[in-house]
């Protein structure tokens, strides 16, 4: 079977990212010639001068929420793990609940390679958010680490959550990525922890259910296709032997 290879959620906090780089705009960036690069790094998209003109400018002044939280949000987008981890681990000792920070936790522990960690981090998230991301990125991390049950359990939550139409996620397929509906990614997750326990009838209807919602969802097609697939070449091997009753494999001593 194919199984998700990489997926990318990290698209439901861009916008906080955004709301926190026009924080920044405050008047202070208008004097302070760190933040005034700062600003012009964002216009220009330019996140690499945008994060050495932050740390400058919090080395410089000490402490300050805003600024520390907008540089975690930079490093993340930048694919620097271990420094966002830094800071929003920093940040989280004063903001012990607030929910972007345990999203970016979260997000650093699974690509730094700790998933029990980023699954207790996503628990308590989604615990109290009730959000189809978080629904999401909790499943995938509890498929990647074979915890099935758990999988299911929150899947037969997550069915019960309402679904926008804007509601996408990204996913790759080697080198290739794609996007789709998260309901449709929901399902094709749901359904590969149906297959591992051997409830292949059930995975191949949510596997349906997923390219119901996107025909072009080319994971859930692999996925279904090899189901299919499977199902036929068992078909045939039956069919065989029942015609050859004499071949060898039928024969006893």
């Amino acid at each position: 079977m194919k199984k998700i290879i990489f997926v990318s959620v990290v698209s439901f906090l861009c916008g906080a990212a955004t709301a926190q780089v026009n924080k920044g705009n405050a008047p202070a960036a208008k004097s302070n010639p760190h933040l005034k690069v700062f600003k012009q790094a964002m216009i220009s998209g330019d996140i690499t001068t945008g994060i050495s003109a932050l740390n400058y400018y919090i080395s410089e002044q000490g402490a300050n929420s805003v600024y520390e939280d907008t540089l975690a949000m930079l490093y993340m987008q930048q694919g620097s793990w271990m420094q966002c981890y830094f800071w929003v681990d920093k940040r989280m000792k004063v903001k012990p609940d607030d929910n972007g920070l345990m999203e970016m936790k979260g997000i650093c522990l699974d690509k730094l390679q700790q998933p029990k960690e980023a699954i207790d981090i996503f628990e308590k998230l989604y615990a109290k958010t009730k959000s189809p991301y978080h629904a999401y990125k909790l499943m995938e991390l509890q498929y990647s680490i074979r915890r099935l049950v758990e999988c299911l359990a929150t899947a037969a939550t997550a069915e019960k959550l309402e679904y926008k139409p804007d509601y996408t996620m990204t996913y790759s397929v080697g080198d290739q990525t794609g996007r789709t509906y998260l309901q449709a990614g929901i399902f094709n997750i749901h359904a590969l922890a149906l297959y591992d326990l051997d409830k292949k009838a059930e995975a191949k209807t949510y596997f349906e259910r997923a390219l119901a919602l996107d025909s072009n969802f080319v994971l859930a097609r692999q996925n279904l296709d090899a189901i299919n697939s499977m199902d036929t070449n068992a078909n045939k091997v039956k069919q065989e032997a029942n015609n050859n009753p004499n071949s060898p494999a039928n024969k006893q001593d």
